[in-house]
């Protein structure tokens, strides 16, 4: 848990009492490329700038200008008369609406953080570069300052980030800083870094987006904020009694669905319920997952409870190093649509700061001290135990779940004769990887793409260059690099419809030749072959654009018919896809011929006999693929399994490729459905969460790698002539019986 420090009149700090880096190494990487060798960052975030998530101080910072800015002004997009916080806003460079500025004169902001602070460093992202900075800092809004740096134009290297340390006597309430360039002085972000008071005089501004509702009538919640958990104080008596000797425990543990909704009821188990052990079966190459409940038994008092998972080992204790266990606990978060579920699977060496846990999550003050979890009177926890298995010998294995005063669970782990083959597939997310501003550790992309690449995605977008993700993707397996194959200006004209067939000119195939054959070459210089890539024309052609498309599909077939091109059609209309008979006269023409990576939505394949039968056509990929709104916000089956039933759907029809809209792709914070009451409710694209080291999974995730390792095992019994029993596996899918039951008859059968 975060220090609470003590009330003094001047707060002066030494550097010992500044936070460190998180307990894993790595150097900085800062957001204009430098890098830093520090073990950390220089103290404490006290701005509250959006999008960092590291040890901070939720200030609730103020600031205001000693003379408004105009050029622009500090003003919300689209809503003059809306103060922006544009110095705060996580945006450090970009278009108008980012930074400030004023013409001939100093820029000179004075920042109120609402409590004793030890400033240690000032960071300013500037468009004007070269500028002269002055810091000064004092107790009162309008002083006396003093001076704690400065630094004249003629002084200040020419570039966008200016890093100010601060001495050590830099103390106050209140920071004045003044930016002056030639002409305009325009400043995009400000960072201050350092130590504040937090106590109950100075409480931190968390802000919580979702309150825990007040329900007439009802005692406790088993998750703080899920209503549908909400039981009475007499039902939790009546549960408590029908315990017996399992009461006088501090807490119990019991299964909960791992797929399926968990927040639709309270979490007072049963005394059969209550586990003391736990099966999981796994290939010897594959994850599996489990989710259980853990309910505090008393009603009067909070418990505090330390969790740990034993090594897995062979029973008797031998060691197992092909086997490895990861314990997580589940935050509970609002969602706009969906009400209060379970959301991130928090690890504690990537936990966000305190108080954003709190402010986000519903549960995050029990969270914060993990793998210390506090559960609340009467209330649960949700943990989330995963097994590994990495060319693991077949065998039985054991690990214990501990829970400090609490049960400890038994881990009774069976690894069959199986191993999944790597059939290769078209996975696709159309989005990139979770970050963090100012800075990011330098392992942070490899533990991106790593956990992405673990779900078993496969497309990438952009050519591997040095130091992308592309790049690090095709280091570490398998990787499909999508880029576009037309120039800028054509893809812009296309997606907008701008442009017709029939206007095509010598020049314009002139020019998109010369781009399909640049792209070949660059290709070639990276070392791939043709199947390593593909050519996207613009994202989901339609009714009105789809001839267009066809015409350049065939210019870029006629310059280099090696290069594969690729298409996902949509047509989206209102509320719904266009018919049959239009959607294949739009296509019909062209599509069988033209296209090598068929994706067309979903939606456009059931009981559609004309379009199925142009996407079901042979050719390098067929896939499909899906678009999954508040993705990471909902716990019904149909939003946390559906991602693993769309591998299901694409080996039952025989294709090769499947994928959703997204990993990782929020309209504004990725933490809140709340933030976006200035326009239309529009939804976070995203499965994942970020982290101050890399991404945080949800079910939704996981579920995708679960998907990925079916469609492996169906791959598996069919290439060992099973026919008679994938066949069966699937008609009992499309009957709907659960797809963990078919899971594991599938590999029992596999193993046989």
């Amino acid at each position: 848990m975060r220090r609470q420090l003590p009330v003094i009149p001047a707060l002066l700090l030494s550097p010992a009492v500044l936070l460190t880096a998180p307990s894993a190494s790595g150097a900085l990487l800062w957001w204009d490329g430098t890098r830093d060798e520090a073990p950390g960052p220089p103290g404490r975030l006290l701005s509250d700038n959006e999008g960092y998530w590291g040890e901070r101080v939720l200030t609730g910072v103020q600031y205001r200008y000693e003379a408004e800015p105009d050029n622009p002004a500090d003003v919300w997009k689209d809503r003059a008369e809306v103060f922006g916080r544009r110095l705060l806003d996580g945006k450090p460079a970009g278009n108008w609406w980012v930074p400030v500025g004023v013409n001939g004169r100093p820029l000179v902001v004075v920042f109120d953080f609402r409590r004793p602070c030890a400033f240690r460093e000032v960071d300013v992202s500037t468009r004007s570069q070269q500028v002269a900075l002055r810091v000064e800092v004092g107790e009162g809004e309008q002083g006396p300052w003093r001076l704690a740096t400065e630094r004249s134009r003629e002084d200040c290297p020419a570039q966008p980030f200016h890093r100010l340390r601060l001495p050590e006597d830099a103390t106050g309430r209140y920071l004045r800083l003044s930016v002056e360039a030639e002409g305009i002085t325009w400043v995009e972000e400000v960072l201050v870094w350092g130590e504040g008071e937090v106590s109950a005089a100075f409480p931190e501004a968390i802000d919580p987006i979702v309150a825990p509702p007040q329900t007439t009538g009802v005692a406790f919640q088993s998750l703080p904020g899920a209503d549908k958990t909400a039981f009475s104080d007499a039902q939790f008596w009546e549960w408590q009694r029908a315990l017996g000797d399992a009461a006088r425990v501090a807490a119990v543990c019991s299964s909960v669905p791992t797929w399926d909704t968990i927040s639709d009821r309270p979490l007072l188990p049963t005394p059969s319920a209550i586990i003391r052990e736990a099966s999981v079966t796994l290939a010897r190459n594959e994850s599996e997952c489990l989710a259980l409940a853990l309910t505090n038994t008393s009603c009067e008092e909070a418990r505090h409870l330390e969790l740990s998972l034993s090594p897995v080992t062979r029973p008797g204790g031998r060691a197992a190093g092909r086997i490895t266990g990861e314990l997580r606990v589940a935050g509970t978060i609002g969602s706009r649509w969906y009400g209060v579920n379970v959301g991130p699977l928090l690890a504690a060496d990537n936990l966000p700061d305190d108080g954003l846990l709190a402010r986000y999550l519903t549960n995050g003050a029990g969270l914060a001290a993990l793998p210390r979890v506090t559960l609340p009177p009467a209330g649960s926890a949700i943990l989330w135990v995963s097994l590994t298995t990495t060319d693991c010998p077949p065998g039985r294995y054991e690990a214990t779940l501990s829970t400090g005063d609490g049960p400890a669970v038994r881990l009774s782990v069976q690894v069959l004769d199986v191993t999944l083959p790597a059939p290769e597939v078209w996975l696709n997310t159309w989005s990139g990887v979770t970050n963090m501003f100012p800075f990011e550790y330098d392992d942070r992309l490899a533990r991106e793409v790593a956990y992405k690449q673990s779900l078993g995605v496969t497309v990438w977008h952009g050519f591997p260059k040095p130091g992308t993700e592309a790049a690090f993707a095709r280091e570490r397996g398998r990787a499909i690099h999508q880029v576009l194959g037309l120039p800028a200006d054509y893809v812009n004209r296309g997606y907008n419809n701008q442009l017709k067939p029939e206007e095509l000119t010598a020049e314009d195939r002139a020019k998109i030749a010369d781009h399909v054959r640049a792209l070949v070459r660059e290709a070639e210089g990276l070392g791939l072959t043709y199947a390593d890539w593909y050519a996207e024309l613009w994202d989901e052609p339609g009714e009105a654009n789809a001839a267009l498309y066809g015409a350049l599909c065939r210019i870029i077939r006629e310059t280099d018919p090696r290069v594969r091109v690729y298409c996902n059609p949509c047509f989206w209309v209102d509320n719904g896809v266009l018919d049959d008979v239009r959607v294949f006269a739009a296509l019909g023409p062209w599509y069988r011929e033209g296209v090598d990576v068929s994706v067309p939505l979903f939606l456009l394949l059931e009981d559609r006999p004309q379009c199925f039968e142009l996407f079901d056509a042979p050719r390098a990929i067929r896939a499909f693929y899906a678009v999954a709104t508040q993705s990471a916000k909902g716990e019904a089956s149909a939003q946390v399994e559906g991602y693993r039933r769309q591998a299901w759907d694409a080996f039952r029809r025989g294709w090769n490729g499947w994928g959703f809209y997204s990993y990782y792709a929020p309209r504004e914070s990725p933490w809140t459905d709340f933030d976006q009451s200035w326009t239309e409710d529009l939804p976070d694209y995203q499965m994942v969460y970020p982290g101050p080291r890399g991404p945080i999974p949800t079910r939704q995730s996981e579920a995708v790698r679960e998907g990925w390792e079916d469609y492996r095992l169906l791959t598996l019994l069919r290439t060992q002539g099973r026919a008679a029993k994938v066949r069966a596996l699937l008609e009992g899918y499309a009957a709907g019986r659960p797809l963990t039951e078919l899971r594991g008859e599938a590999l029992e059968a596999a193993a046989e």
